[in-house]
């Protein structure tokens, strides 16, 4: 990005009503003149900025501050005990550190944000016993635990959120006994587990989650008909991912009880026909479905099915008003509405690989430089970096 922090910061003094800065992307742009020039500010922006531990030390007082995102940026444990420890943000509610150098010795210090609702945890050096931690922050709505590190003995520090509503475990090596442990988590409405180790067993568990509306456990290939006629007796869902998984055709009337379900993905099930009967099968019995992924002859994909509703009366008289030569010789639609697609939040990640397509965030170490002529000289005394021990 071309904007300076010197510049910016100039800005930010006139701007004494900010609430909302977003300076991702944007290399060397913290700046110690920025205290003071921010007081108002209630969402802070700085993914792949490059921010260090040693940036955020002169951050001393963001009182109004509610969201602050440190993707990707080689940022640790002394950065979280500085902002937590010294009351630098009391009213935080949103922290992401994805892809962070945070370990288990940063996690001691989450609780001391004491009004948290979300927490992104992504691919940090964390493990099960760190988030022993997260048990202290009762807040808690929304956490992110994505990692292959994270197993089903983490998952028991959780039972006791009886605030959360969203649960990322994508990755996580997660098998039946790690459901035992969700389970008993019934504010739960958005689960995402793809792992490999769930089957029927753990779907069972989860069938008592009442409150669900989205869950994916794609990926999970020792889920077969059995687990997918458990899971029917979640009658709230409303996107439910089962793709490479041992679901057979055989399932679909099982599936034929959610009504209010509006997404669908079964691509890779390789007994799973993606015949027009079975379109219109689900089409009967769903009528809420709006969008469909069925397995097609292209290895690795899947076919995007589009579900249209029923037209009304008045849209026949309108449809045979007018001869516009859309329409099949069968009477269906020759293209799917976009009205009638499953909004985006509702679509589950469905990544071909059954990982997340994340960018590496590795910068140059000449482009994390400090960021003032004062703090330059400092560091070069000192030194300071990202994760671990405080800046000198």
């Amino acid at each position: 990005a071309g904007v300076g922090g010197a510049a910016l910061g100039t800005t930010l003094e006139r701007l004494k009503e900010l609430t909302w800065l977003d300076v991702s992307y944007c290399p060397n742009i913290l700046r110690v003149s920025w205290q003071g020039k921010i007081n108002s500010l209630k969402t802070l922006e700085l993914c792949y900025s490059g921010v260090r531990d040693a940036h955020l030390s002169r951050l001393t007082s963001l009182p109004s501050l509610e969201e602050l995102n440190l993707d990707s940026c080689p940022v640790g444990d002394w950065a979280v005990s500085h902002l937590a420890s010294n009351d630098v943000v009391p009213n935080l509610t949103s922290l992401d550190l994805a892809d962070t150098d945070l370990t288990d010795l940063g996690m001691v210090h989450l609780p001391k944000f004491t009004k948290m609702t979300r927490l992104s945890l992504f691919y940090c050096n964390i493990t099960n016993s760190g988030l022993r931690h997260l048990a202290s922050i009762p807040t808690l709505e929304v956490l992110n635990l994505d990692s292959r590190d994270i197993g089903d003995d983490g998952l028991s520090h959780l039972r006791s959120l009886t605030k959360l509503r969203s649960l990322d475990v994508f990755s996580g090596r997660i098998t039946d006994a790690g459901c035992a442990h969700i389970s008993h988590i019934k504010s739960l409405e958005s689960l995402e587990l793809c792992g490999g180790g769930v089957g029927d067993n753990g779907c069972a568990r989860l069938a008592s989650l009442e409150n669900l509306t989205c869950l994916n456990l794609s990926q999970n290939e020792r889920i077969t008909d059995r687990g997918a006629a458990a899971l029917a007796a979640l009658s709230g869902l409303r996107a439910l991912n089962l793709s490479n998984t041992r679901v057979t055709s055989g399932a679909l009337r099982f599936l034929g009880g959610l009504v209010r379900l509006q997404s669908l993905a079964l691509y890779g099930c390789r007994g799973v026909e993606s015949s027009s009967e079975s379109v219109d099968a689900l089409r009967r019995d769903l009528p809420s479905l709006r969008c469909l992924r069925l397995d097609s002859a292209s290895e690795g994909d899947g076919t995007l099915v589009g579900m249209t509703r029923r037209p009304s009366e008045e849209e026949d008289d309108e449809d045979d008003d007018e001869d516009d030569g859309d329409a099949d010789d069968d009477g269906r639609e020759g293209e799917v509405d976009e009205d009638f697609l499953v909004d985006e939040d509702l679509i589950l990640r469905e990544d071909e690989d059954g990982s997340f397509a994340s960018d590496s965030g590795d910068e140059d170490e000449d482009e994390s430089e400090i960021l003032d002529e004062e703090f330059d000289e400092e560091e070069e005394e000192g030194g300071g970096g990202g994760g671990g021990a405080a800046p000198a």
